[in-house]
C-alpha cells in the first residue's frame, strides 16, 4: 500500500524508472500493488495511465476502491443528507471556506461556499476544477448526499480548527492533509465514519484474501498516519513533516526512490 503524490510520484507527477521497475517486479512476484491516494478517481486518472503497474486504486482517502486499470468500482462510501447539512452548518458558522463533493464516482464535481476574503489555495482549486463546480445554494435543505466536505484553511494555529471539527463531528471522520497545490495550506476532509486509508486497506485485504499482517505501507503526510499505524511494516519518506519522520521509520525522499528503498527493506523482512 503506497500513497501517490510525494511518495511514489515526484513533484511533476512522474513515476521514476526505479519505482516503475520495483512495481513491475512486485507484480511478477504476485504481490498485490495498491495505490492509496487522497485524489478522486477523476484526479488520479490525470496522472495514472492505463499501463501504470498497480492492481488496485484507492481514491479519496478510502472513500472509493477500484480495480486497475479498468477502474471498476468495488466499494464506495457516502455521507447522508443529514450529516452533510450538519457539516455545512458547522463550517459556515466557524467562517471557513469549503466544498461539498458529489457522490462517487463523480466526486470531482462539487459545490462551494467561501467566507474568507483571501484564500489563494481555495482559488487555485477552483481553477484546477474549472467547469466541474458551482456555488452552493443558500438553501441547503435539499442538499442530498455527498462523498465528503473539503475545508481549506490558509493556517490553523495550534490545530484549533482541527479540534473543533473532531469534537463537533465526532460521529464522522476528519482527516488532515497538506494542500497538494501550495504545499502550505491545511485541508480538512470530512467523511462518513469509518472512511480512511487504513479501513480501505483492511477491506482490500479481506476482499482479495490477503494477509494484512504482512503488508507494507508507505506514505508522506498526515493523511497517511492511520495507514502507517495499521501496517506492521511501515515507512515514511524523508520529505515528510518532521513529526512524522520522528514517529515512523524513514527512507529516502520521493526524489531518491524512497518507495523502492522501503520495498527492499520490507522484502528482506518477510
Amino acid at each position: 500500500f503506497t500513497d501517490l503524490d510525494g511518495t511514489l510520484l515526484d513533484e511533476n507527477q512522474n513515476l521514476s524508472t526505479g519505482n516503475r521497475k520495483t512495481l513491475s517486479e512486485l507484480g511478477e512476484k504476485g504481490v498485490c500493488r495498491v495505490v492509496v491516494t487522497g485524489r478522486s478517481l477523476f484526479s488520479a486518472s490525470r496522472v495514472l495511465k492505463p499501463d501504470f503497474p498497480i492492481d488496485v486504486l484507492v481514491t479519496s482517502s478510502g472513500a472509493g476502491i477500484s480495480r486497475f486499470p479498468d477502474k471498476e468500482l468495488l466499494r464506495s462510501t457516502t455521507m447522508n443528507m443529514d450529516n452533510v447539512r450538519r457539516c455545512i452548518d458547522l463550517v459556515d458558522q466557524i467562517g471557513l471556506d469549503f466544498m461539498v463533493h458529489d457522490p462517487l464516482p463523480n466526486n470531482h464535481k462539487f459545490r462551494w461556499h467561501r467566507n474568507l476574503k483571501r484564500n489563494s489555495d481555495f482559488d487555485n482549486r477552483l481553477k484546477a476544477y474549472s467547469g466541474h463546480h458551482k456555488p452552493l445554494a443558500q438553501d441547503v435543505s435539499n442538499i442530498g448526499s455527498a462523498t465528503q466536505l473539503l475545508v481549506i484553511c490558509p493556517k490553523d494555529k495550534n490545530s484549533r480548527i482541527h479540534e473543533i471539527l473532531k469534537n463537533k463531528l465526532s460521529n464522522l471522520t476528519v482527516i488532515r492533509t497538506t494542500s497538494p497545490l501550495d504545499q502550505q495550506s491545511i485541508w480538512y476532509e470530512i467523511f462518513p465514519q469509518g472512511t480512511s486509508k487504513s479501513d480501505a486497506a483492511d477491506w482490500v485485504c479481506n476482499h482479495f484474501g490477503l494477509d494484512s499482517k504482512t503488508c507494507l505501507a508507505v506514505g508522506n503526510d498526515y493523511n497517511d498516519v492511520d495507514l502507517l499505524l495499521w501496517s506492521n511494516f511501515s515507512r515514511i519518506v524523508a520529505n515528510a513533516p518532521l513529526c512524522l519522520r520522528r514517529q515512523f521509520t524513514m527512507v529516502s525522499d520521493y526524489r531518491n526512490d524512497g518507495f523502492s528503498e522501503a520495498v527492499s527493506e520490507w522484502w528482506q523482512s518477510i
